[in-house]
C-alpha cells in the first residue's frame, strides 16, 4: 500500500500531461474502463486527423485498446496480426489490408507506449530522485 502512495505523489510532482498519465495507467494498472474511455476519445480525435476513411476510427481504436491487454508473441514481437485484428474489429481481411488499418493500430499502440515510457521515467526520477 505504502508503494502505491509514493508513485501517486511522485506522479503528481513528476509534471506528466493526462495524455501520458492514461497511457501509463491503462498499461500498468489493469486497463481500467474510465481511462479506456478517454483514450479513446483522444485517438479517435488524432486518427480524425489522418488520411483514414471516418467508419474505420472507432473500430482500430477499439482494436489497438484491445490489443496491448495481451502478452506480444515472443517470436514476432507483436501482439496480433492483420487477420486477427481485422477479425477483432469486425471488418473484412482484404478491407483491413487495403485501408492500411494495422498502420494506424500500430500508430496507437507505438504512441501508447511513447506516452507510458515518458510517465514512467518521469516518475521514476521523483521516487529515486536526481
Amino acid at each position: 500500500m505504502r508503494q502505491e502512495y509514493l508513485r501517486a505523489a511522485a506522479e503528481a510532482y513528476a509534471n506528466i500531461n493526462d495524455h501520458q498519465s492514461d497511457c501509463y495507467h491503462y498499461l500498468t494498472d489493469g486497463f481500467a474502463t474510465d481511462i479506456q474511455a478517454r483514450l479513446s476519445a483522444a485517438y479517435s480525435s488524432k486518427l480524425a486527423a489522418k488520411p483514414i476513411r471516418k467508419k474505420y476510427i472507432n473500430k482500430v481504436v477499439c482494436t489497438a485498446l484491445a490489443e496491448c491487454q495481451y502478452p506480444a508473441n515472443n517470436t514476432t514481437g507483436q501482439i496480433w496480426n492483420a487477420i486477427e485484428r481485422s477479425a477483432f474489429a469486425g471488418i473484412a481481411k482484404q478491407t483491413w489490408s487495403d485501408n492500411n488499418l494495422s498502420d494506424y493500430v500500430d500508430f496507437i499502440l507505438n504512441d501508447m507506449s511513447q506516452n507510458a515510457a515518458a510517465a514512467r521515467a518521469a516518475i521514476q526520477l521523483q521516487v529515486v530522485g536526481y
